[in-house]
């Protein structure tokens, strides 16, 4: 088709468009983002005229001519608005803000008439010669006619902003250069002969295409030029200035500046440290000596946190210090003080405290805030948090003072399980003494053999066999007598201490299991409990392995119980660990069943051979309920994964015989035996090896020997 001029205005729609992109681009990274934007929005609109502009021009018949018209009248309405607005925002004054949107709403008003006028804003009556013809032999649409009022009065309205570009533009000449205020000029003059052309072709004293959007094609290199222009001056000005500034500050106060701040503040989270905190404490405890009112002083601390560093690394133990301190943030006042002492510790100060329930309320909005599970590295980890509180100045009355007792609070917390909460009292100092004795002799313990293993029998429900005993730590102290397990276990864990130990029971516990074979007891297996650190411990199947390789014993004779809830602490890390221990060929069980969350969900993907029904589920099952309801369903659950089942702590004749009637596989409790010393295990198995199914009666006589 030879349409030249259609052309012409389709290749400008592409540079337009460029001149759009090109400009929001610019406008991410620069001071006059506003200015940038409502440039490149021009340029768009600009490009959207021009090419209404061709769609007009080689319109088919006039209908389509007249509405792609209206879209050209609309575009060119625009174009004057956002010609005031990019103003405004380069002069950056509310007056200017204020012309420009005032231009805004008179040109909103006239695209509403534009649209309701069936010939478009400009005209009230058009010529009937809507065709043009050129030399070269190009037809196009070209309207001219009566213009309306509303077309005259918006002229007005952009010579105005027209000459308001101009006053700006002559303010502003300095900043350009010589070419940007050439080309700013020569574009304004471009525009004004195009906008002329413009009114004598719809007055039809010429027939010609409307020229504005070539005229703008002039202004966009002026802008751009007087922008970087200006870009670069702000540039060599910042540099002048922060140069005559680095010659000015003496290098000596520099350094002491950095040496203030790594003085008192943490470089992982960017809190204060323990010095840092000590300032920030003196200073509130001064404002709450004036105010008379409390100061409540929390020591909150990452439980296992050691777990999370030796498994995982630290740099997740380094991101999740770093989630914990934005959280406690979050939730604190400007007033307060957060400050990070060693490791995972990290200290609250909240002042002006009246009440004595504030401190409760305080510790339940912070634990409620730690509560969420942490997204870390990939893993999801639910943790939790021990905490310890003191009050000034009920509990001490300068700042060195109450960390002491903070902390004194905290240990106290932490020696009773992870999540506790402490409040100091003095009879604590005391009470610490002791602990502190206690958990010295706790570390002589292995070393001085004072560990010893009781073992619980498990019998077939079928038949009365008993195929397998667990080994059960006991401490034997010449002070402390005997110490049951639940005493130590937890300090053994915060002390570092439990692989250890935990790597003697299975070597113990093993020992003992060859010498039974050696008895003559070949069905017999030994089941050992695994606590958090050691079912994390990266060395726990090379200490698996080392102690059947001693005892000459394969994997399937023995059986390592995993507390429920210590699974659900973090189920992908369980899964992956217990898959690892699973390709030894030892059994897995979880012990405590039912007493954690989401068990059933993870029970399928689980890779255990059984799992152990709580105790608490199995006291009242001979009453019916909801207790004997759980243990049918567990049962029933289990013999459908293919898992055996194990109920814990049978103590009546009631119970093992519902449990028998259920067809729960593996029966333990007192009602067989309590845990036994190695001496009476052995007279157990002797005493039961000859046993088969029997009745009832007959079988609690011979079971309930050994109570």
């Amino acid at each position: 088709m030879n349409a030249p001029i259609a052309h012409l205005y389709y290749i400008s729609v592409g540079v337009l468009l460029m001149a759009a992109f090109h400009a929001a681009l610019l406008a991410r990274s620069s001071a006059y983002t506003r200015a940038y934007w409502a440039f490149a929005t021009i340029c768009l609109s600009f490009s959207l005229f021009q090419f209404f502009c061709a769609a007009q021009y080689v319109a088919i018949d006039p209908q389509a001519a007249m509405s792609a018209h209206k879209w050209v009248n609309f575009f060119s309405i625009l174009i004057v608005a956002l010609i005031a607005y990019l103003v405004a925002s380069i002069e950056n004054k509310p007056s200017s803000f204020m012309v420009a949107y005032g231009v805004a709403g008179l040109a909103a008003l006239v695209i509403v008439a534009n649209f309701l006028n069936p010939l478009g804003y400009r005209f009230d009556s058009l010529q009937q010669d809507g065709f043009t013809v050129f030399p070269w032999g190009e037809q196009i649409n070209i309207f001219s006619g009566e213009q309306s009022v509303v077309y005259r009065l918006m002229r007005l309205l952009s010579l105005a902003v027209l000459v308001y570009t101009i006053v700006f533009s002559v303010r502003i000449r300095k900043l350009g250069g010589r070419l940007a205020n050439r080309l700013i000029w020569i574009s304004i003059v471009l525009m004004l002969v195009t906008a002329s052309f413009a009114g004598l072709s719809d007055s039809g004293a010429l027939k010609m295409p409307y020229l504005g959007g070539f005229g703008f094609l002039f202004l966009v290199a002026g802008f751009s030029v007087l922008v970087r222009a200006d870009v670069s001056n702000r540039k060599i000005e910042e540099i002048r200035i922060n140069e005559a500034l680095e010659r000015e500050v003496k290098s000596h106060k520099i350094a002491n500046q950095r040496f203030e701040h790594a003085l008192h503040n943490d470089p992982l989270t960017g809190l204060p440290n323990r010095a840092g905190a000590l300032i920030r404490l003196n200073n509130l405890i001064d404002i709450n000596k004036l105010n008379q009112t409390k100061l409540a002083v929390f020591l909150f601390d990452i439980d296992q946190l050691g777990i999370i560093n030796g498994t995982r690394g630290h740099k997740t133990g380094d991101q999740l210090l770093r989630e914990v301190s934005q959280r406690l943030q979050n939730n604190l006042r400007d007033s307060d003080l957060i400050a990070r002492l060693d490791s995972g510790g990290f200290v609250i100060g909240a002042s002006g405290l009246k009440g004595e329930s504030c401190e409760a309320l305080l510790h339940e909005k912070l634990s409620s805030a730690l509560e969420p599970p942490f997204d870390v590295a990939g893993s999801v980890l639910k943790m939790t948090f021990s905490a310890g509180v003191a009050v000034f100045p009920d509990d001490a009355g300068m700042a060195e003072d109450i960390l002491a007792a903070v902390e004194l609070a905290l240990h106290d917390a932490k020696s009773s399980g992870p999540g506790n909460l402490r409040v100091f009292h003095p009879s604590l100092k005391e009470s610490i003494q002791s602990r502190i004795d206690f958990e010295s002799a706790l570390k002589e313990a292995l070393e001085k053999k004072q560990f010893f293993l009781c073992y619980q029998p498990q019998v077939l429900a079928s038949d009365g066999r008993t195929v397998c005993l667990e080994a059960l730590i006991r401490w034997q102290h010449p002070t402390y007598g005997l110490v049951m397990p639940d005493r130590f276990i937890q300090l053994a864990e915060s002390m570092g201490l439990i692989a250890l130990i935990g790597a003697w029971v299975i070597d113990s516990a093993c020992e003992q299991l060859a010498r039974w074979r050696a008895m003559g007891f070949e069905e017999v297996r030994v089941a050992v409990n695994l606590s958090a650190q050691q079912l994390l411990d990266p060395d726990l199947e090379e200490t698996v392995t080392r102690a059947l390789e001693r005892s000459s014993l394969s994997g399937s004779d023995l059986e390592l119980e995993i507390t429920e809830s210590v699974l659900m602490q973090d189920p992908e890390r369980s899964i992956e660990r217990l898959s690892a221990l699973r390709k030894l060929g030892v059994r897995l069980s979880i012990d405590d069943f039912g007493t954690g969350y989401s068990s059933l969900g993870y029970l399928r993907v689980l890779p255990v051979h059984a799992f152990k029904l709580d105790r608490s589920f199995v006291r009242d099952i001979g009453n019916g309920g909801k207790d004997l309801e759980i243990c049918a369903t567990s049962i029933g659950l289990a013999k459908n994964l293919g898992l055996e089942i194990v109920a814990e702590g049978v103590e009546t004749e009631a119970q093992m015989q519902q449990l028998r009637t259920l067809g729960c596989h593996l029966l333990q409790g007192y009602f067989f035996a309590k845990p036994l010393i190695v001496e009476a295990a052995s007279h157990f198995l002797t005493s039961c090896s000859h046993k088969v199914l029997m009745p009832p009666e007959e079988m609690q006589m011979t079971l309930g020997l050994a109570r």
